[in-house]
């Protein structure tokens, strides 16, 4: 009987702080597009809502949003916008009444993912932001319900494009070009896209996979997991992050994080360079194109895994840590009393480790397939 008063106790405070479980919500559809003419350089900006990008059969950029909100007169006074998007940039821009509403009130961010308890012991989730010169809060919960979902479709071929989101996901495959993805406060999705890519996230995870050319991944706390990457360079820099890439080949790898580990694996590539503050270093190579490798970390460990064959030579500076080889016919370099170091063969890898209080692992992996 205590336990059914209890419960029923715990539903009712609730039901006051979260408030109704549903509420009425009013959808309408709108779209836009810019002329021919600016196809091949343009933007799109949104506030709250996601984006989804892909490539259409038409000659021009069509955007379609579907609006959701708590009136029939909020949902009207959003509309899409042909606005110069700096530098001379035709771009699309989503308008909200932000004169009126500065708090805008948008469920589907990463606050609501614990559900029904995230929300009652504070899920709620707010991004700070500047929307078309004015300040706004994008909330989880608080504010009033207004926020648009964007589908974009882009002309075929190589295009020069920016797309930003304040608070929200974007998703973007079988794109082309200089593209330049940017979210405050949401996860970003690449596939199957060829070109250059910059992403800068605030605070959101992101996924590239399948794609091909130059990489560029900033995120302030969020993961970078790049799959199937074939290019001339890739970059990733996180605050608070891991940084994952898998099934790379790629000709130089650079890649920092605050505050997260770094793993590589099955990578073709010439040259790494990767620094993390606190956490591991953990690189398993292919091929017989690695010729330079710089692995720093400040508290964590590394290990390199490397071709059977490889020829090599490793020199470590370590504050606390053990230096392994498991390479048998690898030669020790001393100095003075102490091993700092092992060449192998005609020392064709040059390989420097800096770890602050870890260990560092040089061992042969599998043989190139």
């Amino acid at each position: 009987m205590r336990r059914s008063l209890f419960v029923l106790s715990v539903m009712f405070v609730a039901l006051l702080l979260v408030g109704p479980l549903s509420a009425a919500e009013t959808t309408r559809t709108i779209r836009a597009e810019l002329p021919e003419n600016a196809s091949d350089l343009f933007g799109i900006e949104n506030l709250a809502g996601s984006i989804i990008i892909r490539p259409g059969s038409g000659s021009r950029v069509v955007a379609v949003a579907t609006v959701h909100a708590e009136s029939t007169e909020l949902a009207e006074a959003i509309r899409i916008e042909q606005v110069d998007g700096g530098n001379g940039r035709p771009t699309l821009r989503v308008i909200y009444p932000l004169d009126e509403h500065r708090t805008i009130r948008y469920p589907g961010g990463s606050a609501n993912s614990g559900g029904f308890l995230a929300r009652l012991f504070g899920g709620n989730n707010q991004t700070r932001t500047r929307y078309a010169g004015r300040r706004v809060t994008v909330s989880s919960d608080d504010g009033v319900l207004l926020y648009a979902d964007l589908e974009i479709e882009i002309p075929a071929g190589s295009v020069d494009a920016t797309f930003s989101n304040a608070a929200s996901p974007m998703r973007a495959s079988e794109l082309e070009g200089k593209l330049a993805f940017s979210t405050g406060a949401g996860d970003v999705h690449l596939e199957r896209a060829h070109g250059e890519m910059a992403v800068d996230t605030g605070s959101g995870d992101v996924t590239i996979s399948r794609s091909e050319g130059r990489i560029s991944c900033d995120t302030g706390s969020g993961h970078c997991a790049v799959r199937e990457f074939h290019g001339e360079s890739l970059s990733a820099d996180t605050g608070s992050g891991d940084i994952n890439v898998r099934s790379a080949v790629v000709d130089r790898i650079s890649v920092d994080t605050g505050s997260g580990d770094i793993k590589l694996v099955d990578c073709d590539i010439e040259q790494l360079d990767a620094d993390t503050g606190s956490g591991d270093i953990d690189l398993a190579a292919r091929g017989d194109r690695l010729s330079r490798i710089i692995a720093d970390t400040g508290s964590g460990n590394v290990s390199l895994r490397l071709g059977p064959e490889a020829s090599f030579e490793v020199r470590a500076s370590q504050g606390s840590g053990d230096l392994i080889n498991r390479y048998e016919d690898a030669r020790a370099i001393v100095d003075g009393r102490e091993v700092i170091g092992y060449s192998r063969g005609d020392a064709r890898i040059r390989i420097t480790v800096d770890t602050g209080s870890g260990d560092v692992l040089i061992e042969p992996g599998p043989a190139a397939s």
